[in-house]
């Protein structure tokens, strides 16, 4: 089912169809002696002007909103407006046009003889009349029905840009996996399969868990945490493969995992910083530093690197951190804090992150 028809979404709409249908009927204040329920002129075009209210209300919200506002096609859904205010005041007046007004006795009328106590009451057709009773009764409605559906479809609206935005995002993030990484990646491989080295094997196993996670996991909006700390397991194990013996890697991981999501390639960021950053095969002394622990409500995740001089290759534009930055202010607004330390030998970074 589409996610606008379920839990909030469906009770929106049901609440809605109430609105429309079922209290302005009951609210209208009725004429003297006369029933909220009884088969009157009143009761038959307030039930038929809701109903309509009510088919203009999803009008809006499908079709001219999307359609003609949001293309800017301004002059064109004020006529839209125009014309369906005129049906919402003519339908329901032509519809109970034959009925009695009321049955009661009429306000300032003579007395009446004995008798039966309610009698059946025409009104002459009065244009006044008409567009005072028909403006005072639905006009209220009908402008109800045109705020309520152009918030509720500017709220989807904004919501599904927002979606589109981070999906955007995210595939930008997928697109910026280092191409020398993965190049370095397999030449390291190749040269630990020529030394017939056990690590290979293993080394081929991260490199797909790798790239399987990039391909098919990381395409939804949310994942298990399992998978997202999978990923990062390998790719650091990737690192190491290809670093050997010229950088001092750690990685330390503590907490239980299941029954929790987060939205994917957000920690990855920083933790390919510090590797940037971090790490020069010409220089001694690279130290790269990974903790995560995870709580109950969430996790936190601390990096540390040592600076290193980097080759002119590497891309130091600091777009990544910018976009992740971005996308955790837009995915985990109010629940998230990063804490970023440095000076002219070390930089750390320290994401803490509410999961619940």
């Amino acid at each position: 089912m589409d996610k606008k028809w379920t839990q909030g979404g469906l009770l929106t709409h049901v609440f809605f169809v109430t609105l429309f249908l079922v209290v302005p009927t009951l609210a209208f204040v009725r004429p003297p002696g006369e029933s909220s329920l009884a088969f009157t002129r009143v009761f038959v075009q307030d039930t038929v002007a809701n109903f309509v209210l009510l088919c203009f209300f999803y009008l809006n919200f499908y079709i001219l909103v999307p359609k003609v506002f949001f293309r800017r096609k301004y002059a064109l859904y004020v006529v839209y407006i125009i014309l369906f205010l005129s049906l919402a005041l003519t339908i329901p007046h032509l519809a109970g046009r034959h009925l009695p007004d009321y049955e009661g006795v009429i306000p300032g009328a003579p007395a009446q003889p004995p008798g039966p106590p309610f009698t059946p009451h025409h009104k002459p057709f009065s244009l006044a009349t008409f567009v005072f009773d028909e403006f005072r009764r639905h006009l209220f409605l009908f402008f109800t029905a045109i705020f309520f559906s152009f918030l509720l479809k500017t709220r989807e609206h904004l919501s599904e840009v927002k979606e589109e935005k981070m999906k955007a995002e995210l595939s930008h993030l997928k697109s910026q996996i280092n191409p020398h990484f993965l190049f370095n990646t397999l030449n390291s491989i190749y040269v630990l399969s020529l030394k017939k080295d056990e690590k290979a094997s293993a080394a081929i196993i991260n490199l797909s868990g790798l790239m399987r996670y990039v391909i098919k996991d990381a395409n939804d909006y949310k994942i298990p945490l399992q998978k997202e700390i999978e990923y990062i397991r390998n790719y650091i194990e990737l690192q190491k493969a290809r670093l050997g013996d010229t950088a001092r890697i750690r990685f330390e991981f503590s907490g239980a995992t299941a029954n929790k999501e987060i939205s994917p390639l957000l920690l990855i960021t920083y933790i390919e910083n510090a590797f940037k950053y971090g790490v020069n095969p010409n220089e001694e002394d690279c130290l790269v530093e990974v903790k995560i622990q995870v709580t109950d409500t969430g996790l936190t995740m601390s990096t540390f690197n040592k600076k290193m001089p980097i080759a002119e290759s590497v891309d130091s534009t600091g777009i990544g951190i910018a976009n992740t930055a971005g996308r955790l202010n837009l995915l985990y607004p109010g629940k998230h804090k990063i804490e970023i330390e440095e000076d002219d030998k070390t930089y750390s970074v320290t994401l803490s992150l509410f999961l619940i």
